[in-house]
């Protein structure tokens, strides 16, 4: 057989075995073409907690256990394990070596404070009644403070300077955050600080939408509610719908120091209040209550929240809630552990 010949036999079989080879493979519906593609998109976790303060009692409590990590030792698979930690700092940070020991005028110790960085925080909101609590100056020194830990301040910016937001990129998605305030000022009312974002929602709309530019979805914090209350008030349900209706994705709320209800607006989640986290409230169950809260991401879509109730001892240091109170918890704010989007 000449050498043409043998050339086309070779081509008939190639052509035969890749006809045999696509005969036997099924023809993908559209569905299963993009279920498959969804297979490799990247899985982000992102948990957000509630109130943290290492003034008063806990500030005391880490001194006598000359631990700094005291608060986060039976939390710190939750924290640690996600790709992002935020929580709301509720106090300002400071060098002073003079603690405060009680009262709600707050200072929370940087040698106090350290552990934030080994328990995994990325961002922290710095927005709420007791950023002032220090003075304008302590507002710089704290945003300082946690960009030398490469934590991002969130809700608050140095003098001078206008930008309160923070943008973290994991697994090739950016995630915006933002944070606001009821007031600027521990004064009981509704004072405002240029340092400090406080709930003015056509500001709030302006911010989202330059977020918009740079990140793929937006977190949004609110400190707001009445304190010790089971249900949000309707400034924090407005504030909440307009920033969702503005473009952001999640809304975490805290400050009433009560775990409060979950609603779900426009398919996206308002976490009115995720209650305490590191607190020295001891004097009721309700003030010893909180949520972490594991939001897992599919690229920058939210696909599901996980509930993870947790009780504070000892004046300071959070642990996983016992099935027992778990159930108790959840069923407080009729809710279950898990959500799906």
């Amino acid at each position: 057989m000449s050498f043409h010949g043998k050339l086309k036999n070779f081509l008939i079989i190639i052509i035969l075995a890749v006809l045999v080879v696509s005969w036997g493979s099924p023809v993908l519906a559209p569905t299963e073409v993009l279920r498959n593609q969804t297979k490799f998109l990247p899985t982000t976790t992102l948990v957000a907690v509630g109130d943290i303060m290492f003034s008063r009692h806990v500030g005391t409590k880490i001194n006598e256990a000359g631990n700094p990590n005291l608060p986060f030792l039976k939390v710190a698979d939750i924290l640690s394990g996600a790709d992002i930690t935020f929580g709301n700092l509720e106090c300002p940070l400071s060098d002073s070596n003079v603690p405060i020991r009680e009262g709600i005028v707050f200072r929370c110790l940087t040698q106090h404070a350290a552990g934030i960085k080994q328990a995994g925080f990325d961002a922290l909101s710095t927005a709420n009644n007791h950023s002032m609590d220090q003075g304008a100056d302590n507002v710089d020194f704290t945003i300082e403070h946690l960009n030398s830990l490469a934590i991002a301040p969130v809700g608050t910016s140095k003098v001078n300077e206008s930008s309160k937001s923070a943008v973290i990129e994991r697994n090739g998605i950016r995630f915006g955050f933002l944070a606001y305030s009821y007031t600027a000022h521990n004064d009981g009312g509704k004072s405002t600080h240029p340092q400090i974002a406080t709930m003015d929602i056509s500001q709030m709309n302006e911010d989202i939408a330059d977020l918009k530019n740079k990140s793929d979805a937006i977190i949004a914090s609110m400190h707001a509610g009445t304190e010790y209350t089971r249900k949000p008030n309707q400034g924090q349900i407005d504030f909440a719908h307009a920033a969702i209706d503005a473009g952001a994705d999640i809304v975490i709320g805290h400050h009433p120091h009560w775990i409060q209800e979950i609603e779900i607006y426009q398919g996206k989640p308002i976490f009115y209040s995720l209650g305490n986290f590191v607190f020295d409230q001891m004097w009721s169950q309700d003030t010893r209550e909180g949520l972490a809260v594991k939001l897992e991401f599919q690229a920058s879509k939210l696909k599901s929240a996980e509930l993870i109730p947790v009780v504070i001892d000892n004046y300071c240091c959070p642990r996983p809630a016992t099935e027992k109170e778990k159930i108790s918890i959840l069923s407080k704010i009729k809710a279950k552990s898990y959500i799906k989007f």
